[in-house]
């Protein structure tokens, strides 16, 4: 089969609208009920065409779940520095509020979907999670900064796990305006910094 064209810049490849695709029908009709002829058709072209992309649905899961992965990563490795800055951290909440409504359907996703993804096994590098961990953890116990502020950062970032994650499938129907404007609040009531309102949510999978 031939190579596709190079998408144009700025563009996505067939690749990524592939999983645009199948992030939307996982997410509304769930894994086990879509099947790899579904999302070619609504690509436009047959199911040969969607294995020069993938070898099978399993691989267009793990690869949905690794976008989760990799938002995880680069997002902590960005925000690092302000999260051990407390003069840093309303920006910091900000941009982390922005990137999770911009991706709340890959949320959605993996919450829908939690049994399929862990069927496929060890995915991904422990060790690179377990050295987030730690770098998070080192910055709750740098004792350079009161120990006041660091529980207030805690609780602010629990605050965003509850938001989007344990309460992703409750919250669903909120609007993204609605939910981020709660949780930014949140975040301001246990910081005591007032809410901000992000101007432009970063693009985001979903």
């Amino acid at each position: 089969m031939p190579r596709p064209p190079a998408p144009v810049e700025g563009e996505k490849s067939t690749r990524e609208r592939i999983l645009d695709v199948a992030l939307e029908l996982f997410t509304h009709a769930g894994y086990e009920a879509v099947s790899l002829r579904e999302i070619a058709q609504r690509m436009n072209f047959t199911k040969a065409a969607l294995y020069y992309h993938f070898s099978s649905k399993d691989d267009i899961l793990l690869a949905l779940h690794l976008r989760l992965h990799e938002l995880g990563r680069a997002g902590f490795e960005d925000l690092e520095a302000d999260l051990a800055d407390p003069d840093r951290w309303p920006a910091a909440f900000d941009l982390i509020v922005a990137t999770m409504l911009a991706n709340r359907t890959l949320f959605l996703f993996h919450l829908r979907n939690h049994s399929a993804v862990e069927r496929l096994g060890p995915h991904h590098d422990n060790a690179e999670h377990a050295d987030l961990r730690e770098r998070l953890r080192s910055i709750l116990a740098d004792e350079t900064v009161p120990i006041e502020l660091r529980v207030r950062l805690t609780c602010a970032l629990g605050a965003i796990v509850g938001g989007f994650v344990l309460g992703g499938e409750v919250f669903a129907g909120l609007s993204d305006d609605d939910l981020g404007r709660m949780v930014r609040a949140a975040i301001g009531d246990l910081t005591g910094a007032p809410a901000r309102v992000s101007a432009e949510p970063p693009a985001g999978g979903g």
